[in-house]
């Protein structure tokens, strides 16, 4: 049975158009993670400055295994974005 893993960012108004440049750019990589089944982008209808990354995985050992391999620095610009924390949680299908 797989895991699905759904992080919120919220933009820091003034970087919108980035976040979601920075967010888009590292879909690929995520969907092409080993034990990654799908990665999909959402930006917020009513609230553009929300983005969610919903992630299907075959397992959370997986998931945390991609994210390990997220190059510090790459945070660290991210981190600039947002206004404040990612959150995020694993769901059960």
């Amino acid at each position: 049975m797989g895991v699905t893993r759904i992080t919120e960012f919220r933009a820091r108004a003034d970087h919108i158009a980035p976040l979601r440049a920075f967010l888009t750019s590292i879909v690929p990589g995520i969907a092409s993670s080993a034990g990654c089944a799908s990665c999909q982008l959402l930006q917020g209808h009513d609230d553009p400055a929300r983005f969610l990354v919903v992630e299907v995985w075959d397992s959370v050992a997986s998931h945390q295994a991609s994210v390990r391999a997220i190059p510090p620095e790459d945070l660290a610009r991210v981190s600039d974005m947002l206004d404040g924390p990612p959150r995020g949680n694993y769901f059960d299908a």
